[in-house]
């Protein structure tokens, strides 16, 4: 397993902490219809010693069940169709995250989203599927070990003393207890582009928490499927 110093991770991973303003192509929310849900994917780190995360792969797929249970509060708002599409092969899987992944790189660099083509397999994914628009969920986060945290305070509280009494300057950072950051993508299959991007960063809060996650979700959407509450 792939450990990663959490604060860099961190810096990589989210900009920002509050959900930015969703990116649209010139499609309409009023015509995105049947939309074909795509099996989403779930990324979620376990810290157990020390700041360094380890990918769970138990965690992660606890948590994708959680996602898919989310998402059906929200069926009728999304205009889901009621197929689902689950991939099964490794090979087409692995595939798959490699184009969401590009989406999502693209989307988080170009604020004209309609200009990002859909990617090959998932132009024939919804082909076959006989679907003209695809929803992409996408969800990376951490969370930790019981007494991690606060054993990681008291250890950031001791160096910042530490410091002080060397230098003169006390340097203290928090930890951060938790993270859950959702990508949302919905694929134009007719105009062969990215119909609608946005993501939702939640810091402190599990993402293995279904109410924590129907929250990110109702955010990444308000303002465009309904109206903020």
């Amino acid at each position: 397993m792939k450990k990663v110093k959490l604060f860099l991770w961190i810096a990589i991973l989210c900009s920002a902490c509050s959900t930015p303003k969703f990116l649209t192509s010139d499609v309409k929310p009023a015509e995105i219809n049947d939309m074909l849900k795509i099996d989403p994917f779930s990324y979620i780190s376990l810290i157990e010693k020390g700041n360094c995360d380890v990918f769970s792969d138990s965690i992660s797929n606890i948590t994708k069940g959680i996602l898919n249970e989310s998402l059906k509060t929200f069926r009728e708002k999304l205009h889901l169709s009621s197929e689902e599409l689950n991939i099964t092969d490794p090979l087409v899987t692995e595939e798959l995250k490699e184009e969401i992944d590009f989406l999502i790189s693209s989307a988080e660099n170009n604020k004209n989203i309609k200009s990002i083509a859909i990617t090959p397999l998932i132009e024939s994914l919804l082909s076959v599927n006989d679907k003209r628009f695809g929803l992409i969920i996408v969800q990376y986060g951490f969370t930790r070990v019981k007494g991690n945290y606060g054993g990681q305070i008291i250890k950031e509280i001791g160096m910042a003393i530490l410091s002080g009494l060397l230098t003169g300057v006390s340097d203290y950072e928090t930890p951060i207890k938790a993270n859950s950051t959702l990508h949302a993508i919905i694929v134009d299959n007719q105009n062969k582009n990215v119909a609608f991007y946005n993501k939702s960063v939640l810091q402190g809060s599990k993402p293995t928490k279904k109410e924590n996650i129907i929250k990110q979700l109702n955010k990444i959407f308000e303002n465009y499927f309904w109206k903020k509450q």
